[in-house]
C-alpha cells in the first residue's frame, strides 16, 4: 500500500510541475489527481470580484458552466462548497460539508452537484488574498461514496504541488507583461498592460515618460490605475476602458480615445495623447493573473506622419490641409493649431474652410466624424 501511495503521489507531483509547461498539462494533472484520489473530477476555481475568475474540470460538457454562472455558484449563500473556509492547505471534506449545508447552499445548487457528480469530495484553497481565491477540489458522486483517509492524505500531497505549478503560472504571466512591454521598448511605443482589476500590470519606458511628464502629459496613475489628469477627460478614459475590460466578444478589438492635456499646460505640437484601447484575448488555462488590455497611448505630434497620407488621398488635401484636418479631429483649439504652425487665426480659418469644402461638410464636428470614419 505504501508503495504503491508513493508511486501515484509521484505521479501527481510530477504531472502538477510541468502542467504549466506542457500543452494539456493542467487537463492532464487533473485527470491524474482525481483518478489518484478515487473521485469522478477534479477541479481548479479561481474566484475574484464577486465572480468566477476561472472553472477547470477536464472533460466537462460546456453546459455545466453555463448552470455554474446561471445559479450564480460562486456566491457563499448559493453554493455551501465556498461557504466552507479553511486555511490555504488545510484539507476540508464532507464532515464539513454537512455543517455547511445546515447554513448555506440552495435547492439549485443542490440539484447541480447531484447532476454533475459533486455531493462527496474534498477541497483545499491554494491562493488567498489580492482579491483572489484559487481552490483545488476533489468531486466525488453518491456512487462514488465519501472520502476516506488515505484520499485525503493524497489529497494533501498533491494540493502541495498544485500551488507550486499555479504560483508558477502567475510568475509566467508576470514575465509574460515584462516581456510584451519590453518589445514595445524596443521602438519607443507607449504601452500600458491593464491587469482585470484596472491596474496597470506593466509599462514601457514611453509610457512612463508621458504619465511622468508634469508639464505636457496628458496621463497620470491614481493608486497604480491609468487615467486622465483632467476630470472630463478621465471619464472618457475610464468608460473606453471599462469596455474594453468588459467586451468579452471584443477580443483583439479597437476603441480610441483622445485626452487633452491639463488646463494651463504648454501649448504646441506635443499636446495631447490619443489612447488606443485593445482587449487582449483570453487563453484556454487563463488563472485571472494575465493582463487583460493593451493601451497604446501616442502623443498629438507623432500622429500626423502616420496618418495624413490615407487622409489626403481620401478628401483631396493638401499636406498641410491633411494636418490640420487630424490635429481638428484630435480635438486640438484653434489658436493652438495656429500658434505651433506660426500662422494668424485669419489663415488658419481660410484653410479651414478650403478643409470643410473639399470634405462636403459644413462644420467641423462633421469633420471630426469623418476623419474617425476614415481612419479610427
Amino acid at each position: 500500500m505504501d508503495s504503491l501511495f508513493a508511486r501515484e503521489a509521484g505521479e501527481i507531483e510530477n504531472a502538477f510541475l510541468a502542467a504549466p509547461f506542457e500543452k494539456d498539462g493542467w487537463d492532464t494533472a487533473l485527470r491524474l489527481f482525481a483518478r489518484g484520489t478515487r473521485s469522478s473530477r477534479a477541479q481548479l476555481l479561481g474566484l475574484g470580484d464577486e465572480a468566477t475568475l476561472f472553472n477547470f474540470m477536464p472533460d466537462i460538457d460546456p453546459v455545466y458552466q453555463r448552470e455554474f454562472l446561471e445559479i450564480e455558484g460562486w456566491r457563499p449563500e448559493v453554493n455551501w462548497r465556498v461557504a466552507v473556509s479553511g486555511r490555504p492547505l488545510e484539507i476540508m471534506s464532507e464532515v464539513h460539508y454537512d455543517v455547511a449545508r445546515q447554513h448555506s447552499g440552495s435547492d439549485a445548487y443542490e440539484e447541480h452537484i447531484r447532476r454533475w457528480d459533486g455531493v462527496n469530495g474534498c477541497q483545499t484553497a491554494l491562493v488567498e488574498g489580492e482579491g483572489v481565491l484559487v481552490g483545488l477540489a476533489a468531486l466525488r458522486s453518491g456512487r462514488d461514496g465519501r472520502t476516506e483517509k488515505r484520499d485525503r492524505k493524497l489529497f494533501a500531497a498533491g494540493a502541495r504541488h498544485a500551488l507550486a505549478a499555479v504560483r508558477m503560472q502567475q510568475a509566467m504571466a508576470h514575465r509574460g507583461a515584462q516581456m510584451t512591454v519590453a518589445a514595445f521598448d524596443a521602438i519607443g511605443i507607449a504601452a500600458f498592460l491593464i491587469d482585470r482589476h484596472g491596474a496597470v500590470a506593466a509599462l514601457s519606458a514611453a509610457a512612463e515618460t508621458i504619465v511622468g511628464d508634469r508639464e505636457d502629459g496628458a496621463l497620470c496613475l491614481r493608486r497604480g490605475r491609468p487615467g486622465a489628469a483632467r476630470r472630463d477627460a478621465d471619464n472618457r478614459f475610464q468608460v473606453a476602458l471599462g469596455r474594453a475590460l468588459g467586451d468579452a466578444s471584443a477580443d483583439g478589438a479597437m476603441q480610441q480615445c483622445w485626452i487633452g492635456p491639463p488646463r494651463g499646460g504648454a501649448t504646441g505640437s506635443g499636446r495631447g495623447v490619443l489612447c488606443e484601447f485593445f482587449r487582449l484575448p483570453r487563453r484556454d488555462w487563463d488563472f485571472g493573473f494575465e493582463p487583460r488590455v493593451l493601451i497604446v497611448a501616442r502623443r498629438a505630434a507623432d500622429i500626423p506622419a502616420m496618418r495624413t497620407v490615407p487622409l489626403r488621398a481620401a478628401l483631396g488635401l493638401t499636406d498641410a490641409e491633411a494636418v490640420i484636418a487630424l490635429r481638428l479631429a484630435n480635438g486640438e483649439a484653434r489658436e493652438d493649431i495656429a500658434a505651433d504652425r506660426g500662422t494668424s487665426a485669419q489663415t488658419l480659418g481660410t484653410q479651414i474652410k478650403s478643409i470643410l469644402r473639399k470634405s462636403e461638410v459644413g462644420r467641423e464636428a462633421e469633420l471630426t466624424a469623418l476623419v474617425n470614419r476614415l481612419l479610427r
